[in-house]
């Protein structure tokens, strides 16, 4: 009896791993393209750990009666479980929205100061902290960002046959066009920041390069166009 109860044990995690195995590239694709958004100190195995838990949850939970492929379904948990280990693992909301505050008015100050675009430099003196310190809250900023942008309902009502729901479908293009609009009120460098991040799928970095600025900078830059875009988001709701 217990070679028996060895062997469907034996045979279950072989089950398992081949399932991981098969998935294995689905959850890589997943958290690459969340590793892609940002700041270049979080680390992409830290993103597929968390990516193979929520695929795993995603086998538990999934019922063939969705309405869903398992694809869609598990694409949804995988997301969202990368976003809920980046949003335990980084400051409170409250201090990170504290501190993006902060930096919208110091920046405000130094731009109204000498009628031209603020240096991280002068932003950090006008904080008074060391650009170590700058660049550290640029990048939490920055992860909150992606975190509220990316929010994932994990409720499964939300998945099935509602997403060909044409009020629902009407909403979204409703609010893209909305978004598209404030976009265009934007400073030019702000619009090209978001472009060459969200569309072109740069990194801070490679836009850093590009604008010939630092990722410091660039983050900073994304972060207030990120911060004003949701401002007026939630004036519009």
């Amino acid at each position: 009896m217990q070679s028996i109860d060895l062997y469907e044990e034996n045979d279950d995690r072989l089950m398992l791993e081949q399932f991981v195995i098969e998935h294995s590239q689905l959850v890589e694709k997943i958290a690459l393209h969340i590793k892609r958004r940002l700041p270049s100190h979080i680390e992409l195995e830290d993103l597929l750990q968390a990516g193979f838990v929520g695929l795993l949850e995603a086998r538990k939970q999934f019922k063939p009666d969705m309405g869903a492929s398992f694809e869609t379904f598990s694409s949804i948990r995988i997301k969202g479980s990368i976003i809920d280990s980046l949003r335990k693992n980084s400051w409170g909301s409250r201090e990170t929205l504290k501190n993006m505050r902060h930096m919208n008015e110091a920046i405000s100050k130094v731009e109204q100061r000498h009628q031209r675009p603020a240096t991280a430099e002068e932003i950090a003196a006008e904080l008074g902290i060391s650009m170590e310190v700058h660049l550290e809250i640029c990048q939490q900023i920055n992860i909150y960002n992606v975190i509220s942008m990316d929010i994932v309902d994990a409720d499964q009502s939300q998945i099935g046959n509602d997403v060909d729901d044409p009020l629902i479908l009407n909403e979204k293009e409703d609010t893209l066009l909305y978004i598209k609009n404030v976009l265009t009120t934007f400073p030019e460098r702000e619009q090209l920041v978001l472009s060459l991040y969200y569309i072109e799928e740069f990194t801070f970095k490679e836009i850093g390069e590009i604008l010939e600025l630092t990722e410091a900078r660039i983050c900073q830059i994304h972060g207030r166009a990120i911060s004003k875009l949701q401002e007026k988001l939630q004036k519009c709701n």
